[in-house]
């Protein structure tokens, strides 16, 4: 399930282009609160369209092998791109499998997290939005019993429909990323000897917590490497980036260990959106 593939010519299009654009635009509501018409976009782009969306120049070569991929989704860049882009596609996937066990293998997954914030002893918000984190799991899997049970004509557009309604508004998924920006902090701190060599500056007055504190947790704070692995390493999904210029090295395979699910996401130099690896062809 990578969305709704619209016909080729209009694919092609530049309003089709500038309408996708469009959609991740800021738009204010009577009250002018900020608010987005679309956090995650709700279509697809083919891959041939990769240069024009992200608006490449001839000068700008680009690295990724495009033949592996089919198509890549836009995610509203607020600060927040990575963590959304990640969890988006990781429950995309999940919605399409027919069982629940990658739900339940990740519900474990988190509750070790949970113990170790209990042993870190911190006060944090970690309680609301661990509770949310396990309710949007939850609800994945109502969503998978509702398809079935209802007969809707095509289970998978109504799950992706709910998924997409979910991530369209920051009500529902503001505790969801405040939850993983947590499991980052917690898993870097419960693994200190292993992550302070790699974080510069710390001393005896600015600790790793500090550093969490200061650099993880906040809201809309950029996120590097070392969060990245942390937040794969502790939930055990394999995570790789495809890098639109630059040349890659073996360190964009963020995690390789086993996953029955696994997130490929696309770096512009800016941003991270979702990107569709091609499905493996019949003779194959």
């Amino acid at each position: 399930m990578v969305g709704v593939a619209w016909p080729f010519d209009f694919a092609k299009s530049t309003d089709f282009l500038v309408a996708c654009r469009s959609s991740l635009s800021l738009i204010v509501d009577r009250e002018g609160r900020k608010i987005y018409s679309e956090h995650v976009g709700h279509q697809t782009i083919p891959i041939t369209e990769v240069s024009n969306y992200y608006r490449v120049t001839e000068d700008m070569a680009i690295h990724v092998n495009l033949d592996a991929y089919s198509r890549f989704r836009p995610v509203h860049g607020d600060g927040e791109r990575f963590y959304r882009s990640f969890i988006f596609s990781y429950l995309e996937q999940v919605l399409d499998r027919q069982d629940t066990y990658e739900e339940h293998r990740l519900l474990d997954a988190v509750k070790r997290v949970s113990t170790q914030h209990t042993n870190l002893g911190w006060t944090s918000e970690f309680c609301r939005s661990y509770k949310a984190f396990k309710k949007l799991i939850k609800k994945v899997m109502g969503w998978k019993r509702q398809g079935r049970w209802n007969s809707i004509a095509s289970a998978n557009s109504y799950r992706k429909e709910k998924l997409l309604e979910f991530f369209s508004t920051y009500d529902t998924t503001e505790d969801i990323l405040v939850f993983l920006r947590l499991v980052v902090a917690i898993q870097i701190c419960s693994h200190a000897d292993e992550y302070e060599q790699l974080i510069t500056g710390l001393n005896e007055n600015y600790s790793l917590k500090d550093w969490c504190f200061r650099r993880v947790t906040p809201a809309r704070t950029f996120t590097d490497h070392i969060m990245m692995t942390a937040l794969v390493r502790a939930l055990e999904v394999p995570l790789k980036l495809e890098r639109l210029n630059g040349g890659g090295s073996a360190e964009d395979n963020i995690y390789t260990g086993p996953g029955v699910v696994s997130v490929t996401l696309l770096y512009t130099g800016n941003h991270y959106d979702i990107i569709y690896p091609r499905a493996p062809s019949a003779e194959n």
